[in-house]
């Protein structure tokens, strides 16, 4: 039995074909989308009517409920909650069609593998897409997440990093992401699961595409415009494959708030902070949260 299991596609087609490409050679018996097949990226329209028509086992993630939640009510709070909204509304608008099946899909699912021990895949966890295993999660808090009645093989995504490990009884595979991985390598990253000889192999699959193909889709789907000033903290997560969105928020959203700042100063003033910078600062002002808490939104 072999299965693939991709995540976190987040509208970028050119790594989804990429990825497509190699699947199609490996031929696995099951492909699973687990979650986040839409939002951040500039071609959500597509990439929901590839996975839509290709039938395979799709999830919901918590950025396809982000956009089913624009698709209804588009009321904010405040400045900064108006900008973090416009990737997910300006993706409602194009995906507007696909919002009463995208509300069907679960959050998880389960198979019984060739040991006769269950296999669920997920986004996040099987109770919640909104939350994720890190490679710092504890093995306290892993098992909270998988719970009473755990899996041979669990296979997630939402946190952007690869990740093999076991948990007791439990083989837990993070596939990264497809669309934007976040451990620093640009390619694209999707999960090969392999059941062989009695136990399971993981391929953790990197594959090459041109990543700026996506850049370019930003300025012929006049992204900057639809998805607001983000957008360019989108584009600096595409190309450095490290989080950014997560720590504009938590370092210029209070300002923000204030009004002691304008989004595209901030916006300004974030793009030109050095990598290592924006990892000392974030790190100073949020020590005291785990890594799960603080990208509990990805």
């Amino acid at each position: 039995m072999r299965i693939a299991v991709l995540a976190d596609i987040h509208g970028n087609l050119p790594a989804l074909e990429a990825v497509v490409a190699d699947i199609e050679r490996r031929s696995p018996d099951l492909v699973f989308v687990a979650g986040d097949f839409q939002n951040r990226g500039p071609n959500p329209r597509e990439v929901t009517k590839f996975v839509a028509e290709s039938g395979w086992t799709l999830l919901r993630g918590n950025h396809e409920d982000y956009v089913i939640r624009q698709s209804q009510d588009s009321r904010v709070l405040d400045i900064s909650d108006y900008y973090n909204w416009l990737p997910a509304r300006w993706t409602a608008n194009l995906t507007h069609d696909s919002v009463h099946w995208i509300k069907q899909l679960p959050i998880a699912t389960s198979l019984t593998g060739p040991d006769q021990l269950s296999i669920t895949i997920a986004h996040g966890s099987k109770r919640s897409n909104d939350e994720g295993f890190f490679p710092t999660t504890s093995e306290a808090k892993a098992k909270e997440m998988i719970g009473a009645d755990p899996p041979g093989l669990l296979c997630v995504g939402h946190s952007h990093l690869p990740l093999v490990r076991r948990i007791s009884a439990t083989l837990l595979v993070n596939v990264g992401s497809v669309g934007f991985p976040f451990d620093g390598d640009q390619r694209a990253c999707y999960g090969l699961i392999t059941w062989n000889r009695n136990h399971w192999e993981v391929d953790i699959r990197r594959i090459e595409y041109a990543v700026d193909k996506v850049v370019a889709e930003f300025e012929r789907v006049k992204f900057y415009h639809g998805a607001g000033p983000l957008a360019y903290v989108i584009r600096r997560e595409l190309e450095s494959a490290r989080p950014h969105l997560t720590p504009f928020q938590y370092l210029f959203g209070p300002p923000l708030r204030a009004g002691k700042l304008s989004i595209l100063d901030a916006v300004g003033a974030y793009l030109e902070m050095p990598q290592k910078h924006i990892e000392d600062q974030f790190i100073r002002v949020f020590s005291s949260l785990h890594p799960s808490q603080i990208f509990r939104d990805l």
